[in-house]
C-alpha cells in the first residue's frame, strides 16, 4: 500500500496535493493589522468589531452565540443606522 502525502496550510489547515499549494495558500491570507470594537452587548465581549487588514480593506464582524462570522466589507464601520446587530431567522 501506498503512503498519502498531503500539505496543510497551517492557517486554515486545508489540505492541498502539493508543498507548493500549501505555501501559496499560506501567503493568500491577509494578517489582521488592528482591531476595533464597534459595539458591546451583555458579557465582557465585543458584540461587534472591525478589522483592518494589510491590504487597507476593512471588514466588520459579528459574534454569534460567541462565535464571529464572516461580516460584509463595511464603509464606515461607525454608522449604526445599518440594521446590524440582527440575527438571520431563516426558514422554518
Amino acid at each position: 500500500m501506498a503512503p498519502l502525502i498531503y500539505y496543510k496550510c497551517p492557517i486554515c489547515k486545508m489540505a492541498r496535493d502539493t508543498f507548493d499549494d500549501a505555501e501559496r495558500c499560506e501567503r493568500s491570507h491577509l494578517p489582521a493589522v488592528s482591531v476595533r470594537e464597534l459595539e458591546y452587548r451583555l458579557g465582557a465581549y465585543p458584540f461587534r468589531v472591525a478589522l483592518l487588514f494589510a491590504d487597507g480593506k476593512e471588514r466588520e464582524y459579528i459574534a454569534d452565540d460567541g462565535l464571529f462570522m464572516i461580516g460584509q466589507e463595511v464603509e464606515n464601520a461607525d454608522d449604526k443606522n445599518k440594521g446590524y446587530g440582527k440575527r438571520y431567522k431563516g426558514p422554518r
